[in-house]
């Protein structure tokens, strides 16, 4: 009973699709609740939050759509905070008290019901560099000290009344916006806008340089490296081989008589046996990026995703085609999943228990003829 359940739990892109469907709904109905009146106006606090979340649930809309793109590749920080969020849009869409809030809060609670039903389904790891960790925590370090201190010298601002001013005007003065509707009154005041206004833009500087930089000199080096490939006279006919087991074996065999060979795996055992067997192997992770920039896909003729699990040869077709779009892919559906492969960017995708019915089929039923 419990493996039918497995079975039948959503797929990745189920999940995906949901979240930027709650995302999509969250944008339209916050921008409808600017404009409208809901259904019950509240006052005191259950007012204020009524008030913020006429705004906030586009801004949450939005940031679900960045968690969905995380979700697409497997991470599982970007379906962590998916969680989050989608309880959050479940919260704004009852504290928006507006019949076309109905829609969101639906949705929220289907989607966190899939959500936890694809829990499983979301295990790739995001790792952050020393100076990309420091210049976020910097930056969050920079709105604290903006927020905290606004509001304790609420008395010397003329427009700094509350935590959310204090906010506001710390979001406007680091951005260097700088509407002027909220502005210091006093020397001392003076003062901490000035020292935010140095920190935050050089803050918010350092942490975008941090964070996008080593992914545009990725890209900007396999540009260089496709270029290089295409000038080239003749494509090397390489076959790249991401993952090793047992079911591998015929496979593997069939192409090195046919092609040079390189498997991309990080079993030690097995990558030591190949090697032992004259098979060239390249020892790292075949779900990861940075193992498959190593390799120089451009000048493959073909990638095969052979890692014998269902859910890392999903992760492996995601990394060859986030690495190499150009790339000719095949995957070998261990468990049958066709469908899911050819999904995320497969070219072919191969069920082998498939092709052994049918060769079966087929030699009985010549037997039977003959």
């Amino acid at each position: 009973m419990f493996d039918r359940v497995r079975q039948r739990r959503p797929s990745v892109r189920v999940a995906v699709w949901l979240v930027v469907a709650i995302a999509l709904t969250s944008i339209a109905t916050g921008v409808v609740a600017i404009v409208t009146e809901p259904a019950l106006r509240a006052a005191g606090v259950w007012g204020t939050v009524q008030s913020i979340v006429e705004f906030s649930g586009t801004v949450v809309g939005f940031a679900l759509l960045v968690t969905a793109w995380g979700m697409r590749r497997g991470y599982r920080v970007a379906y962590v905070a998916a969680v989050v969020l989608v309880a959050l849009e479940g919260v704004h869409g009852v504290a928006q008290s507006r019949l076309l809030s109905i829609p969101l809060v639906v949705l929220s609670i289907g989607g966190l019901v899939v959500l936890v039903l694809t829990s499983r389904r979301f295990t790739r790891s995001v790792s952050l560099e020393s100076t990309q960790l420091g210049a976020l925590l910097a930056t969050v370090g920079v709105l604290c000290y903006g927020t905290a201190g606004s509001y304790a010298l609420r008395g010397e601002f003329d427009g700094v009344e509350s935590i959310v001013d204090a906010v506001y005007f710390t979001f406007v003065t680091a951005s260097t916006v700088g509407y002027g509707d909220v502005h210091a009154a006093d020397d001392g005041a003076r003062l901490f806008a000035i020292s935010l206004a140095v920190l935050g833009p050089a803050t918010v500087a350092v942490a975008a340089g941090s964070l996008v930089g080593p992914e545009l000199d990725a890209r900007l080096s396999r540009t260089g490296r496709r270029m290089a490939a295409r000038e080239r006279s003749r494509r090397e006919e390489r076959v790249v081989v991401l993952g090793y087991d047992g079911a591998t074996d015929p496979v593997l065999a069939e192409l090195i008589d046919r092609a040079p060979v390189v498997v991309v795996t990080d079993d030690e055992t097995q990558a030591t046996r190949l090697e032992n067997a004259d098979v060239a192997v390249h020892r790292g992770d075949p779900t990861d990026e940075a193992t498959l920039r190593d390799l120089d896909l451009a000048d493959a003729a073909a990638v095969v995703a052979a890692t014998g699990d269902e859910a890392r040869t999903l992760y492996a077709v995601v990394a060859a085609r986030d690495v190499e779009p150009e790339a000719y892919v095949v995957a070998l559906a261990a468990d049958g999943n066709v469908d899911a492969l050819e999904r995320v960017g497969a070219d072919v995708a191969i069920d082998p228990w498939e092709l052994l019915g049918t060769a079966t089929v087929d030699a009985a039923l010549g037997a039977d003829d003959e």
